[in-house]
């Protein structure tokens, strides 16, 4: 039988996707994320002092008080299937849910967002996800063109299609989010209207467009306002930001009027906050 090694990270949330990045190019089995911990599987013939100590000066990149918490051996199991038992549809009102494609059946659901997910992030398990979807809901009208920047497992981009809205471009710098993307779009038979591309937002040309989705972190969001003010000045278009703790909303809101957007309403779960700006 095969062993398989667990590797405990300290780390706080905000930092899952970066620290995710730099973990891409390891050979990894599995990653569960917990509050404010990774946990990042290995079979043990993978794991050694080299990859031990790139995890190691990885995390104090970030912040001195990320720690590998310990690391305990396992036995192989069937990982798909206690992975799945473990996945639950997420309720964003009593018309909408996201749920694993294997769940479906058991929800009455009106609109259910089908979304398998993989090494990708949007499953609908975290506030950012949630609060974009809330927000969809009183914005996104039919027959408008969307931008999802950042698109993860393409849940957002879905959810703009399931609610008229086309066509729709979403892009990702991230190959498994792509793949990924593309696997939930054609599942929710919306391949004719959602397109998924590989891009850098740093480098990515926006294309003029009636609003835009983008659940990211925060130095992208604020990199990236005045492209984002650039696509969508001339239709007095809506953005719709995330991934934004609550201690640095001001910072953000701060940084969109400065680019000529105006506040439109902001909405709160925990620590996180979604904001709507207008052009």
């Amino acid at each position: 039988m095969e062993k398989f090694l667990n590797v405990h990270l300290k780390i706080y949330e905000e930092d899952y996707e970066i620290m995710v990045a730099y973990l891409s190019e390891m050979p990894f089995c599995g990653i569960e994320e917990r509050y404010d911990e990774l946990i990042v599987t290995f079979n043990v013939n993978d794991y050694n002092d080299d990859i031990r100590n790139e995890i190691k000066e990885n995390l104090e990149s970030f912040n001195s008080d990320y720690i590998i918490i310990k690391e305990e051996m396992i036995d192989d199991k069937n990982w798909n299937e206690e992975w799945e038992n473990q996945i639950e549809p997420i309720i964003i009102n009593d018309d909408i849910v996201i749920t694993p494609d294997w769940k479906q059946d058991q929800l009455n659901h009106k609109l259910k967002l089908l979304i398998n997910p993989k090494m990708s992030f949007g499953t609908g398990h975290h506030a950012t996800t949630r609060l974009v979807c809330r927000m969809c809901l009183d914005v996104i009208t039919p027959d408008t063109f969307w931008v999802d920047a950042g698109t993860g497992t393409g849940v957002l981009a879905i959810l703009a299609a399931k609610l008229g809205a086309k066509p729709i471009l979403a892009f990702d710098n991230n190959m498994w989010s792509i793949d990924n993307a593309k696997e939930n779009v054609l599942m929710n038979d919306v391949e004719d209207i959602v397109k998924v591309e590989l891009a850098d937002i740093d480098e990515f040309i926006i294309p003029e467009c009636d609003g835009i989705l983008a659940n990211l972190f925060r130095h992208l969001l604020i990199d990236s306002f005045p492209k984002f003010y650039q696509a969508l000045k001339n239709k007095n278009g809506d953005l719709l930001v995330s991934g934004i703790l609550v201690y640095d909303k001001e910072e953000i809101i701060e940084h969109a009027l400065k680019n000529g957007f105006k506040l439109i309403k902001e909405i709160l779960e925990d620590d996180w906050t979604a904001i709507h700006f207008r052009a």
